[in-house]
């Protein structure tokens, strides 16, 4: 019998290549939520989750929306000022939200067990000190903060100084930064209108600071222009030099739709295609392994020391819209535009992003809900099957057995049918009580992961896809024209 030859590396990427690959913070993804789910089901449904789920710990997130400065790679829900006066304003509507939430809870004998805080952006970083304070205080007056774990503030180095690091901690409780680090090299930098040299992260990571913040993020973004294999080298060079307890890759998302800026990255040449980002982030693989780095789930890598890697080791690791997580299940709760959350496995909810709207449905006393969704079971068994196998790569049968009472060899007949493509090429493995994505397929993990959503198979074409994303901007529309009404 002939032996079949190996597909190279190149061949399986290309192979196995989609145009449209879902990143999973959650499933369904969001295009396929409901947007008749508004204000008042959100209220039930915390109402109805939290009263079942009194001790589940919360990750309460915080949305600020504002930057000084326009990075052209963004896709995130930002507004970009050089005056403070916007943020003032927004900061009314945001205290308003936190009061409306606490209110219902309280009317309801419903305390928030707040494990984890996190307050991202946009630049989080853009708040006073004074403003800043306030609304730590009032969550304070709100939830126990002696209970919480963890305190992250997204971070621009370009926005701080070791004084106010040390301000964070010692008066808000802070413990962990996660900075937007992105890149090292200086001509990748000005590409994307992001100039932020070494020396700045240097200067602010003193013996000081690293004694206040027991978690040190930087996210490195993969894609960006003018990235190539020897200024990826250099950039984990200096990653390693800085020593952050945690790396976060992303894959940069070319959306000038959602940032019509973003063109500006492609004025002097084109983006690293789909093989050239595989190149570099296999540097990056390499190297933070080298330097000591454990992987965690698709995209994280950490030191042996960190939290994160003790979690992984209590299968306590989840992947959640502000990126791998410790604790457990994330319990998703937050406040400011855009904010998504879910609520266990049971609902998602996400607020909408415009401003004007957002401060509108508050001044009404309603939640700036505009999609949402209840999960049936399949959605919770396919949710599951997403978070198994990008942050532990497997499927593991007797697991889904006891926590949904199926049989996943019949359950996922046709899924399991679906990978044996993969698993001739090595990808993952097909045994009699699991199925595990090899070393080879990790690098794959979207795309096998792809193979158990049903809303977005492989098979669905392309325009089908499209036509989703458009299907959900119209009915952000009439969201907007309900809020008009009010």
């Amino acid at each position: 019998m002939k032996k079949t030859e190996s597909l190279s590396r190149e061949q399986l990427q290309r192979k196995y290549h989609q145009n449209l690959v879902f990143n999973y913070s959650e499933y369904p993804t969001l295009d396929h939520w409901d947007f008749n789910y508004r204000s008042d089901n959100y209220v039930k449904s915390l109402i109805d989750w939290l009263k079942r789920n009194p001790d589940e710990g919360i990750f309460f997130y915080v949305h600020i929306p504002f930057c000084e400065q326009l990075c052209w790679f963004c896709t995130c829900s930002k507004f970009i000022t050089k005056s403070y006066e916007p943020v003032k304003d927004y900061m009314v509507s945001l205290h308003k939200e936190v009061d409306l939430l606490f209110s219902i809870l309280n009317k309801n004998n419903i305390k928030l067990n707040v494990k984890t805080i996190y307050f991202g952006g946009g630049s989080p970083t853009i708040l006073n000190k004074d403003d800043l304070k306030l609304l730590v205080d009032k969550l304070k007056s709100y939830f126990d903060f002696s209970k919480v774990n963890e305190f992250t503030i997204e971070t621009d180095p370009r926005r701080v100084d070791e004084e106010r690091l040390i301000w964070n901690h010692e008066n808000c409780g802070t413990n962990r930064i996660s900075f937007g680090m992105q890149d090292f090299d200086d001509e990748v930098q000005r590409r994307v209108n992001r100039v932020q040299p070494f020396e700045l992260f240097d200067n602010l990571l003193t013996e000081k600071v690293r004694k206040c913040y027991e978690t040190i993020a930087f996210d490195l973004l993969v894609g960006q222009p003018g990235q190539t294999i020897e200024t990826m080298h250099d950039t984990c060079d200096k990653i390693i030099k800085l020593k952050p307890t945690v790396v976060q890759t992303s894959l940069l998302a070319y959306k000038p739709w959602l940032n019509k800026a973003s063109i500006r990255m492609v004025e002097d040449g084109p983006l690293p295609d789909f093989m050239e980002r595989k190149d570099l982030l296999d540097v990056i693989d390499q190297r933070l392994k080298e330097a000591g780095y454990l992987r965690v789930a698709f995209e994280s890598y950490a030191l042996p020391s960190d939290n994160m890697i003790k979690e992984l080791k209590k299968k306590k690791v989840h992947y959640a819209a502000a990126g791998t997580q410790t604790g457990g299940r994330v319990n998703f709760v937050g406040v400011g535009t855009s904010t998504k959350g879910n609520l266990g496995d049971d609902y998602y909810h996400q607020n909408h992003y415009d401003l004007k709207a957002y401060k509108k449905c508050l001044d009404n006393e309603l939640f700036p809900i505009f999609r949402g969704m209840k999960l049936s079971k399949d959605d919770k068994i396919r949710q599951h099957a997403t978070q198994q196998l990008r942050t532990y790569w497997e499927i593991n049968y007797e697991d889904f057995k006891n926590r949904f009472n199926i049989n996943c060899k019949e359950y996922f007949k046709k899924e399991i049918d679906d990978l044996n493509d993969m698993k001739k090429d090595g990808l993952v493995e097909i045994h009699n009580d699991k199925i595990i994505i090899t070393e080879l397929g990790k690098d794959f993990a979207q795309f096998i992961t792809n193979r158990f959503d049903a809303y977005d198979p492989p098979s669905k074409s392309y325009n089908d896809r499209l036509k989703d994303i458009k299907d959900a901007k119209e009915a952000q529309k009439k969201f907007l024209e309900f809020v008009n009404n009010l």
